[in-house]
């Protein structure tokens, strides 16, 4: 059993922290488009967060003792932000508004899809413990 502050809660929380910014950039977009010359955003974060996982792995140079350097430098998932974005329709209106509702509302959906399934990783996760908690009584 992994121990409870292991780099994979620490990535669910913070993935849930960025899906949760991305909901509320998104869900402006949407509330400014009839706004003239809003420029709808995006928050993107994806990539970061797969390169901070990955410079959680061992690196190349074996290792003989905790003090020793093993090549990487690592950067704690807790540090990723992400990247905010302008994004928008690419036709472009006589207002200036780059908002695609459309677009912005198929946005939404998908990452409300996947902060359902963060969640749902989430309590797993905490059911688990919560389980081999209760056995020891």
């Amino acid at each position: 059993m992994d121990s409870l502050f292991d780099t994979r809660l620490s990535l669910l929380q913070k993935s849930l922290d960025l899906r949760s910014a991305r909901n509320n950039l998104l869900a402006s977009n949407i509330a400014n488009a009839e706004t003239p010359g809003y420029k709808a955003r995006d928050l993107v974060f994806e990539k970061a967060l797969g390169e901070a996982m990955q410079s959680q792995t061992p690196g190349p140079l074996q290792v003989t003792d905790r003090r020793h350097l093993d090549g990487r430098q690592p950067l704690p998932v807790e540090m990723v932000n992400g990247e905010m974005i302008q994004s928008g329709n690419p036709v472009g209106s006589l207002d200036d508004n780059s908002v695609n509702l459309e677009t912005e509302m198929a946005k939404l959906g998908e990452n409300q899809v996947s902060y359902n399934a963060l969640t749902r990783m989430m309590n797993y996760k905490f059911n688990l413990l919560k389980t081999v908690l209760s056995q020891g009584d």
